[in-house]
């Protein structure tokens, strides 16, 4: 059943009132659109003036925040953000190409050329978020003067390292990047880069190939000293083992020597008896 309306007992009627509430709602939607703005829980923001320019200092993060008219936000990532180094379509940028530091036993080569695909996660810093923006810019012009920092420390750093480290301290050479990248990224941009990981290392085909046939080398020698370590044992297992028969034999012969001298004492013995019951 429909709802009755009581008329109003002081004069007036609806179309006032709705008038008015219909005023207040448009004011708040207003209010709510030009004067608040939202940012994702992982998300930083700088309060720009779109009319003047002017960028306020002090970030926030997420959440509704009543800004005020003609300002918006110049919104950053809160969370750790990742670069790549790869040949995935993905990656942000080519695997870093440089050389390696020269080889001890090869000095005049200057090094090897190498391709060295990577990652790495660097954290914006709300405290340092404003000189981002000015000295960089927005977060995309920012991201990409990360990338270019970061892929010529990779390039520098490596040069470090003779060949033989990218597989036997590759883990060092990752710290040593890691460290490197933080103090020129914190340096020139800001920022704090978290994480670094070599995904892949490259070098050139017929270097890679001499360091297979050196490997398999290295493996055949090993292999021959545990082969003449097996025939060794078992030389002196059979040396042990004509010894033993040796011994063997000498014990046999002279329990047989033995044994025929007591037979013959026994014999003799018994004839010289039956000689003296004849006697």
């Amino acid at each position: 059943r429909r709802r009755q309306w009581l008329p109003r007992l002081r004069g007036g009627d609806d179309d006032g009132f709705s008038c008015c509430a219909g005023f207040l709602c448009v004011m708040v939607f207003l209010f709510t659109s030009f004067c608040m703005s939202f940012l994702e829980p992982n998300e930083y923001g700088l309060l720009r003036n779109s009319i003047s320019g002017a960028v306020h200092v002090d970030a926030l993060r997420g959440g509704l925040h009543v800004t005020g008219p003609f300002k918006s936000f110049l919104k950053f990532p809160a969370a750790l953000v990742t670069l790549q180094f790869s040949a995935s379509p993905k990656a942000d940028r080519a695997a870093v190409v440089t050389r390696t530091g020269a080889d001890p036993q090869d000095p005049d080569s200057g090094g090897q050329p190498i391709k060295i695909s990577c990652a790495l996660q660097f954290q914006f810093v709300k405290e340092t978020l404003s000189e981002v923006y000015y000295s960089l810019g927005t977060y995309e012009a920012a991201r990409q003067r990360y990338v270019l920092l970061s892929a010529n420390v990779v390039g520098n750093t490596a040069q470090d390292f003779i060949p033989t480290d990218f597989w036997m301290r590759r883990d060092v050479i990752a710290s040593q990047m890691l460290y490197e990248i933080n103090r020129t990224l914190w340096r020139s941009g800001r920022v704090m880069a978290k994480h670094f990981e070599i995904l892949r290392v490259d070098f050139a085909d017929s270097y890679e190939q001499s360091i297979t046939q050196i490997q398999v080398a290295e493996q055949q020698k090993v292999v021959n000293e545990y082969d003449q370590q097996v025939q060794t044992v078992v030389q002196s297992i059979e040396v042990m083992r004509s010894e033993n028969n040796a011994t063997i034999a000498n014990i046999s012969a002279g329990a047989s020597a033995t044994s025929k001298e007591i037979c013959g004492r026994a014999r003799r013995g018994a004839f010289n008896l039956k000689q003296g019951l004849k006697a």
